[in-house]
């Protein structure tokens, strides 16, 4: 045969070649194509209650919702300081104290991370801030034995990112941290949209939102993603899907309005009053069918001292003007 022309290989030296490359058991020959059947079986486990979906702990906007189900996505919109990251940090606290097994991870290069354990902290123990800073300097015992008791046991089992990470440094810190729980995280807060990279302007924010979609699904994990409202949006109303910067809409299942009631300049004086502790919120997307959403928004109540977001009873109503801004 002549000199760099093809050589056929014996049926022997076929097999010599194969021999060791046989894929491990389990594993699928396949790069893309699941069986349907996987995504019914997933389904029907979700469907079913499975501790997987993660519930906010509103029982309304939870009923509507029927949970955050693994690679969905809960955009939640809102003006700067209307309570969005209070609501979701409020629902992960929550977690954190109904279910021992919960493990929450926080992207978040819109805040340090020291900011975020003492939000966590306030809203574990319903304290404030400025009195536990206190009570630390004339070292209290109570408050020491609270904060030793949240660092070895709620606030480890949440983990928070301070810094404006790629998808793909997303997963790698996601695999330390089920490394490190031994477990793997119920629910993730990504806060907030456009300190994301790469996350400018329409076209950057719509390409990270598509991105953390498909990082959601290919991690099957549920996922709260924060952003600001356009700046078409009003004080103390809900402007629907149309919310959002860059049509954030989009690529969510589901969105959610927060807004302050009290921010509206034509309210009376009582309801400036009831209004000065609620924060109301709008379930204005809902891709699960039947598709149910808020209409009207529903007014929680927000701790004016530790920020907590839970039902709003008559007994919270204030008394007095004290919380009137």
């Amino acid at each position: 045969m002549e000199e760099g022309g093809a050589v056929a290989l014996t049926t022997e030296e076929i097999d010599a070649l194969l021999e060791g490359h046989d894929l491990p058991e389990g594993e699928s020959q396949y790069k893309f194509f699941r069986p349907t059947s996987d995504a019914v079986e997933r389904w029907v486990e979700y469907a079913k209650g499975s501790h997987d979906c993660f519930y906010l702990g509103l029982n309304d906007i939870d009923q509507k919702m029927r949970g955050v189900w693994p690679s969905d996505v809960l955009v939640v919109t809102g003006r700067a300081h209307s309570g969005k990251s209070a609501v979701i940090l409020s629902s992960m606290a929550r977690n954190l104290l109904e279910d021992p097994d919960f493990h929450g991870v926080i992207y978040t290069p819109d805040e340090p991370e020291i900011l975020v354990v003492s939000k966590l902290y306030a809203l574990l123990y319903q304290r404030n801030l400025a009195e536990v800073e206190e009570a630390l300097r004339t070292e209290d015992e109570v408050v020491l034995n609270e904060i030793r008791e949240a660092k070895d046991g709620f606030l480890n089992r949440i983990k928070i990112f301070p810094n404006a990470l790629s998808f793909s440094d997303m997963s790698e810190a996601m695999r330390e941290c089920e490394d490190y729980w031994q477990a793997k995280p119920r629910f993730v807060m990504v806060d907030f949209l456009e300190q994301l990279p790469g996350a400018a302007g329409y076209e950057g924010v719509s390409t990270v939102l598509k991105g953390l979609k498909e990082w959601a699904e290919m991690e099957n994990l549920p996922v709260g993603l924060i952003h600001q409202s356009g700046k078409g949006s009003t004080r103390g109303q809900s402007r629907g899907m149309d919310d959002g910067k860059f049509n954030a809409d989009e690529y969510a299942i589901l969105q959610l309005n927060v807004f302050r009631q009290r921010d509206n300049p034509k309210l009376s004086d009582v309801e400036r009053r009831i209004h000065s502790v609620s924060v109301s919120l709008d379930l204005c997307k809902n891709k699960r069918p039947p598709c149910h959403v808020t209409n009207p928004p529903i007014d929680y109540f927000m701790d004016p001292q530790c920020g907590l977001v839970r039902e709003y009873y008559e007994s919270d109503i204030p008394g007095d003007d004290r919380w009137v801004e």
